[in-house]
């Protein structure tokens, strides 16, 4: 009871001390469309103009979730239909590829409804993907599976948006931003080589596809040599390794700014 009573406290003080990291989105809220890591189900979710003929898919893991609420804002700048197809640490992937180390072996069933549903339902226009690199850390055989998941994803006509995944706080960075509400950006801060650690070896497995583009926002998160958790006065991470809702929608320019311009019409 003390434990969580000093939890509570302390998330009420970070609140206090930077507004913007209050009401984080929660990872499985309305719309976000949420399969739990160790659920056997299926299912999608829509927003947007459901009358629109730019149809936009975000579908992957609860790092693809991460941008739901800019791409949100950006189906009703262009007047998107929206729709999230999402399993916790689940990355799209080849469901007769699946790698060794999966966090649940529901994901192997998720993909194979994930192939199913891509060849049943109307193409996508635009596809956005992230995955976490806590699940995938690095490994080759996450990526070859993702890159052949990719390539029939494009095979419908669908463009494919590939962000490579956010770099990581230090796991004591809430406690951190308490302590120093003045110094934080510096005093909290991590080296990059650390954050960006383990690999997301994705955007590298597809770059080079065809109907394939990669989006690197790591200049916005980090400097030369360090990653900081707080920005500006935005808390860059709801946890240890998801961003922030406040974050994501800072990074809303950065998305628009590399969607394909046959979409922003």
């Amino acid at each position: 009871m003390k434990q969580k009573l000093a939890a509570t406290l302390a998330l009420v003080a970070l609140a206090l001390l930077f507004p913007s990291a209050a009401a984080p989105a929660s990872a499985y809220q309305k719309g976000l469309c949420a399969v739990a890591v160790q659920t056997d189900n299926f299912f999608d979710c829509h927003s947007g103009d459901p009358n629109s003929n730019i149809r936009v898919a975000l579908i992957g893991d609860s790092h693809t979730r991460s941008w739901f609420g800019p791409a949100s804002a950006l189906a009703a700048k262009y007047d998107w239909s929206l729709t999230v197809v999402s399993k916790s640490a689940c990355p799209p992937m080849d469901p007769t590829m699946m790698p060794a180390n999966l966090p649940s072996k529901t994901c192997t069933h998720w993909n194979e409804q994930l192939e199913t549903y891509l060849k049943s339902k109307p193409p996508f226009d635009l596809v956005i993907n992230a995955s976490s690199s806590f699940v995938t850390q690095g490994k080759p055989d996450f990526a070859k599976a993702f890159a052949a998941m990719a390539k029939k994803i494009t095979a419908t006509g669908a463009k494919l948006l590939v962000i490579r995944d956010n770099p990581k706080p230090n796991s004591t960075f809430q406690t951190c931003l308490t302590a120093h509400p003045k110094d934080a950006e510096t005093a909290c801060a991590r080296p990059k080589v650390s954050a960006l650690t383990p690999l997301d070896p994705m955007p590298a497995a597809v770059s080079k596809l065809p109907g394939v583009e990669v989006a690197d926002f790591t200049n916005s998160y980090c400097g030369p040599e360090v990653c900081s958790p707080i920005i500006g006065q935005i808390v860059v991470y709801r946890d240890h390794s998801h961003i922030s809702q406040a974050w994501a929608m800072h990074l809303q320019p950065q998305l628009e700014s590399v969607i394909p311009s046959q979409f922003k019409h």
